[in-house]
């Protein structure tokens, strides 16, 4: 698979880890999405079914440990 078909998920209560860590694997040709809460980031995973979720765990409302729940 080719990494221009690779979807990744990118989940972080803060902007500025989003968009470092985002450029960076944009850079290395991986389609980008991110959410900002785990609300989110559970509406973004059902509809676009990425192949990677790169989550903190620490959010407030929904935390990681949560959205892995639910979206197991």
């Amino acid at each position: 698979m080719k990494k221009k078909n690779i979807k990744i998920l990118l989940v972080d209560d803060e902007q500025d880890i989003l968009e470092i860590v985002g450029y960076n694997l944009a850079q290395e040709g991986y389609q980008i999405s991110t959410a900002i809460n785990g609300k989110e980031a559970v509406e973004k995973a059902k509809k676009e079914v990425p192949h990677l979720i790169i989550m903190d765990v620490m959010m407030p409302g929904i935390d990681g440990y949560e959205v892995c729940q639910l979206l197991k």
